[in-house]
């Protein structure tokens, strides 16, 4: 059985998404994402290299300690603090960690975040197997307006603005045995607050070939 786990975005998706010439602050997250090594002070600093390699000014960086989420608020208002200086320098923030730390980022900050990475299904399954499937590294990640939850890896039917209204008693009408994403994402949001973004249009995404692919017959 696939899991899902978040992993870092190209590093040219990262920059598409800068606007140019703003001064970036590279931040990560102690819990998760230093655990499963996608946001950690290692992948900070390699992160920070990498754009500065794209020409993109980057101001610093900085990471909560190790155990420490910057979902939290709390934890987030400390980190800014401590990296004050970094982040008046700053226009934008590259964040390294789930879609959770976001708010809780822009809000303790009062900056722009964009999302330097992307949840996918993959990972470890209870067999130790290695399961992933391919992440369309969507423009915008719904996953970060659906509670970190991916319609497109947990809907079979990949309904992107809300359930399809087959689901019977919390399970997905297509796979009976599976609870119903979108029943999950509303818990989850309505238990942070965010109800609010459910309201936002989120446009299908295309799966047709980019430029250069040929398309099959």
């Amino acid at each position: 059985m696939s899991m899902q786990r978040t992993v870092q975005r190209p590093t040219s998706r990262i920059v598409e998404a800068i606007p140019a010439g703003a001064r970036v602050c590279v931040i990560g997250c102690g819990d998760c994402a230093t655990v499963e090594h996608f946001g950690g002070e290692a992948e900070c600093i390699e992160l920070a290299e990498a754009l500065r390699e794209q020409g993109v000014e980057v101001s610093g960086w900085a990471c909560p300690p190790e155990g420490d989420g910057v979902c939290n608020l709390t934890v987030a208002r400390r980190l800014q603090s401590a990296a004050a200086e970094v982040l008046e320098r700053s226009d934008v923030i590259v964040l390294l960690a789930c879609p959770q730390g976001e708010p809780a980022v822009a809000r303790a900050t009062g900056l722009p975040v964009i999302m330097a990475t992307q949840v996918i299904v993959g990972g470890l399954t209870g067999g130790n197997q290695v399961a992933v499937e391919d992440c369309h590294f969507c423009e915008v990640c719904i996953a970060r307006a659906a509670g970190g939850l991916c319609p497109h890896s947990f809907c079979p039917k990949q309904m992107v603005n809300g359930p399809c209204g087959g689901a019977q008693g919390g399970r997905c009408e297509v796979l009976p045995k599976r609870p119903c994403v979108w029943e999950q994402i509303h818990r989850r949001l309505k238990a942070a607050g965010r109800l609010d973004v459910l309201a936002v249009y989120q446009a299908p995404i295309s799966f047709a070939p980019t430029s250069g692919e040929d398309a099959e017959d």
